[in-house]
């Protein structure tokens, strides 16, 4: 799996597509909403891959009278996602296809992320990023070769590496919306990014006498049943509501109270009450990630969150 691929959920009827590479097991996934949510490979599958020839994910340019691109050819493209997290696109707004491969730099390897043909006059979704995070970002390297028809001097490929900075998001432009960050990529003007050394970490051993903090966790099941009586006399919409609001009060109390976990029953249903709660905990500052709970201990329906 990788960035770009359609992939459907195989015990749900929700679709989307893998905007970012968690770990090994684990991948973001942006549904219908424009959220995105963290999800284990196995609880999906691919309906349509992205072809390192072919980029079904294209979309056009966005307005660039209200970005104000102007004669940057390539340029990088931030649009609010949810509160920090951000969709990161490049955007080649050149007369030509370009072959782009983008990799991050990690040391003295390089992590892929994504690998396509963007058309010329289009955009493409390489990441999304949470802004919060920009010092554990990374160097970026991007590839470009130019794809020209009929030329007599082929153009050179472009090898870029860029290392953002909280300078680059110091200026919003509001777009539909939400605010944006454009970065004009130049090669002539790429900066060459040494890595430091790494910093030594002292860590004594802890004393016998240290004190362990205990977090709480806790389980809660909030099927309508079991918060009101008569539920039988109340609607679908009221329902949810309820449902919402007990969330929403439990889910505040377990950050207040420094909670490390907190298991949400909420069925499976129509899937409108899980995609409101996940809408809530996507990029949410104390939630460190969320999923599916054990099926096993749980069944189906209910959602895990472990806080920062």
């Amino acid at each position: 799996m990788q960035i770009g691929d359609k992939v459907k959920f195989i015990n749900e009827s929700l679709s989307g597509i893998i905007t970012r590479l968690i770990d090994e097991k684990t991948v973001g996934v942006s549904i219908e909403d424009g959220f995105e949510i963290p999800v284990l490979k196995r609880e999906i599958m691919i309906s349509s891959p992205v072809n390192a020839v072919e980029n079904h994910d294209k979309k056009e340019l966005p307005d660039t009278s209200k970005i104000q691109i102007g004669e940057s050819e390539i340029s990088l493209w931030f649009e609010q996602s949810s509160q920090t997290w951000y969709k990161a696109s490049l955007l080649n707004n050149s007369g030509s296809d370009i072959l782009l491969s983008v990799s991050i730099k990690q040391g003295k390897t390089f992590k892929p992320l994504f690998g396509g043909r963007i058309e010329k006059k289009t955009a493409y979704l390489f990441n999304t990023l949470n802004l919060s995070e920009l010092d554990a970002w990374g160097i970026y390297c991007f590839r470009l070769i130019f794809h020209e028809n009929e030329c007599e001097n082929p153009r050179a490929p472009w090898y870029l590496e860029y290392k953002f900075k909280a300078k680059d998001f110091m200026n919003p432009r509001e777009v539909n919306g939400k605010p944006t960050y454009l970065i004009a990529l130049k090669p002539d003007k790429i900066e060459q990014f040494t890595l430091t050394k790494e910093s030594v970490k002292i860590e004594s051993k802890p004393s016998a006498d240290q004190i362990h903090i205990f977090r709480p966790e806790e389980v809660v099941d909030i099927h309508i049943n079991q918060l009101v009586k008569n539920f039988q006399d109340i609607s679908a919409e009221e329902a949810i509501k309820t449902q919402v609001s007990h969330f929403t009060n439990l889910f505040e109390k377990a950050i207040a109270l420094n909670y490390h976990k907190i298991t949400f029953i909420h069925g499976v249903g129509n899937g409108v009450l899980k995609q409101k709660i996940w809408k809530v905990l996507s990029g949410h500052p104390a939630v460190k990630t969320f999923y599916e709970a054990q099926k096993e201990k749980f069944g189906y329906g209910a959602t895990e969150i472990v806080f920062n």
